[in-house]
């Protein structure tokens, strides 16, 4: 049985950080959102890049690598995922808030915001909208990632995830003209999915749609690593390089922009 973790052990972000640089799946989510970049940032230099909710570092650490980049500030609110991500890397660190960016206007070029808007309150997600482009520079992209709701969702509440359709209109009414748009994940979703249904015409079990509850996930055994990697790598190409748009998925993805005419 998988051990759930929570914020407040001190393992979570052992874990965590464990899970970023090595899953099959962290790997994947990362590859289709930089074949987003390639395209979005393609002959651009010394960029000025922010990653909001960076726990610990490994997406600052990632945008830090592309060619493009020529600065990362990474934000948290958590000090402990601050604290871990110090022991780690470099670049500069600043705790605080999604809803309220301690950072002046359009400051940044490049901004990536994965796993918070399902955290945040009820209508959070609009704020936090506000913010990003607030502090994005004319032409400058926003890379998002969220949860995504199972097909046997009623409510975004119900398990912290959104329709596709729904977080692109709440970043469309901030002001953003979304690029590319797509959820992620989704032959392993589908698998789920289905299983959770099978689970459920025979007995009570629990959701087929993980979310919440602390941090469940963990490397699985080396091959299967690989395999899934494949799989993730495979599914990147198709919606990122290719700008698929998938059907369903575990995660919802947007690339979006603010232009000088909004």
């Amino acid at each position: 049985m998988t051990t759930t973790l929570t914020i407040e052990q001190p393992a979570y972000f052992d874990r965590l950080a464990e899970v970023e640089a090595e899953h099959w799946w962290s790997l994947g989510m990362w590859r289709l959102g930089a074949h987003w970049l390639d395209a979005a940032l393609r002959g651009r230099r010394d960029l000025a890049a922010l990653d909001v909710g960076c726990g610990t570092g490994q997406t600052a650490l990632r945008l830090a690598c592309r060619p493009e980049i020529g600065s990362v500030v990474g934000l948290d609110p958590s000090a402990e995922a601050l604290a871990h991500a110090r022991r780690r890397h470099a670049f500069p660190l600043v705790r605080g808030s999604a809803l309220d960016l301690p950072f002046g206007n359009s400051k940044f070029d490049v901004i990536t915001c994965f796993d918070v808007l399902q955290h945040l309150p009820q209508d959070g997600d609009r704020r936090a909208a506000e913010e990003l482009r607030r502090v994005l520079e004319p032409g400058g992209v926003v890379l998002i990632r969220s949860n995504a709701q199972g097909w046997t969702s009623a409510s975004p509440a119900i398990e912290g995830g959104y329709r596709l359709g729904d977080l692109i209109k709440v970043f469309e009414r901030s002001g953003f003209t979304v690029r590319r748009a797509t959820h992620a994940n989704c032959l392993p979703a589908l698998v789920q999915e289905l299983r959770g249904r099978l689970v459920r015409a025979g007995r009570s079990g629990p959701s087929s749609h993980p979310s919440g509850g602390g941090l469940k996930i963990r490397l699985p055994h080396p091959w299967v690593n690989r395999v899934m990697a494949g799989v993730a790598a495979a599914e990147a190409v198709v919606a990122g390089r290719l700008t698929a748009r998938l059907p369903f998925g575990h995660s919802t993805m947007l690339l979006v922009s603010r232009n000088d005419d909004q």
